[in-house]
């Protein structure tokens, strides 16, 4: 049964290296730091047949809570979370108490399965925050730290039981057979587990691909369209609004100044949309300088007194033809919609209308301006400095 243990772990410790050099994520490394603490520990164990207590006992005993040790920090760097540094101390204060002269068999193992009960229920508690928030890999994930430290504080308690433990010194005794049995079971679970969250955040990481735009690092059309969706389909009771922006002159830009230039200023909007707009705002890039926001809960008036503060906020003008101001199409659209094509349409006649009448200003639609003076480049008083 070690043996086996001893074999799945080094199967999965080679696994994730190799993917940790592919990916770089922490968690895959500290995992796999794990499962080679296990290899040289099961590795070690044999030796206490001979005799040798500080490899074949202490040092093999002592691989235990280390690689436990790892596991937590997987855990945590799995769940984005900082591991205490107390923590780091608990297996060089368990080998400690282990190396003192005199020590009883029954007392090691209190030390060393307390230890390892300690860790793997704190990196159960740990991911019990994450369940929520991913996928099934997490909650078992979860289970085997949960069920694993329960095992081990059952064996710490059972430590001074008479005839229930084991004998460290020849490897014998009722819960070393349970106790190996159960070690497999836990490789095999953390493994998979850990497979699952891999292919998980590949996925992931494809979808982030597909509907980023790589200049900008905002949602490209397609992804703006998943996005749209959702957040429709979530705030069905609620209305909202539609911006439709376009930088002035734009290729005046890379011609005078340069493609870089002009990404250059691609990018600062971006960066400027996403200091200036709501948490829950929706923001891409439809390709060129136009760009697109959903507003959830404003009003057209609302939305257009935002826009004034957005084009106030991002007056770059450059050169004779102040190229890099902003002209915004404004459109609301009511609560139950279920598709935004009339709203980007009002936009898109909006946009067009500020860009006739001077540029570097909001517009809603001409066609639905029942009410609205334009009195010069804004609607209303400005509300949103930039």
């Amino acid at each position: 049964m070690m043996l086996l243990t001893d074999g799945i772990a080094f199967v999965a410790a080679t696994f994730l290296l190799i993917e940790w050099r592919s990916l770089r994520e922490r968690f895959l490394l500290s995992f796999a730091l794990g499962f080679l603490c296990i290899v040289i520990g099961c590795s070690l164990a044999p030796l206490r047949e001979a005799g040798s207590f500080y490899i074949g006992i202490w040092l093999s005993n002592s691989m235990v809570p280390l690689a436990h040790l790892c596991f937590l920090h997987g855990a945590a760097a799995f769940a984005g979370r900082r591991l205490a540094r107390a923590w780091f101390f608990a297996p060089a204060l368990c080998s400690a108490l282990m190396a003192v002269p005199g020590m009883d068999a029954q007392a090691l193992s209190l030390f060393n399965a307390s230890c390892v009960a300690a860790l793997s229920l704190r990196a159960a508690g740990i991911l019990l925050g994450e369940r929520r928030t991913n996928g099934s890999e997490t909650q078992m994930l979860l289970c085997t730290f949960l069920f694993h430290g329960g095992f081990y504080a059952v064996k710490a308690f059972c430590a001074f039981a008479p005839g229930a433990f084991i004998s460290l010194y020849n490897y014998t005794g009722t819960m070393i057979v349970i106790s190996l049995f159960e070690g497999v079971l836990v490789a095999v679970a953390l493994a998979m587990s850990i497979a699952g969250a891999l292919r998980r955040r590949r996925e992931h990481r494809v979808t982030l691909l597909a509907q980023s735009d790589p200049l900008t690092s905002l949602l490209n059309r397609r992804g703006f369209e998943a996005q749209a969706k959702s957040l429709l389909a979530r705030a069905g009771k609620d209305g909202g609004a539609l911006l439709l922006i376009d930088v002035d002159h734009f290729k005046a830009v890379n011609d005078s100044f340069g493609h870089q230039e002009g990404d250059r200023l691609l990018v600062a909007l971006a960066d400027y949309l996403k200091l200036k707009t709501p948490v829950d705002a929706v923001i891409g890039r439809l390709g060129g300088d136009e760009f697109v926001v959903i507003l959830p809960r404003f009003d057209e008036a609302a939305a257009l007194q935002f826009a004034q503060g957005l084009c106030s906020g991002f007056d770059r003008r450059v050169g004779p033809q102040h190229c890099g101001t902003l002209s915004i199409g404004c459109a609301s659209f009511a609560a139950g919609t279920i598709d935004l094509t009339e709203a980007h349409l009002q936009a898109d006649r909006g946009l067009y209308d500020a860009k006739s009448k001077g540029r570097n200003r909001p517009a809603l639609d001409p066609q639905n301006l029942a009410g609205y003076q334009d009195e010069g480049p804004f609607f209303f008083p400005l509300a949103v400095a930039g």
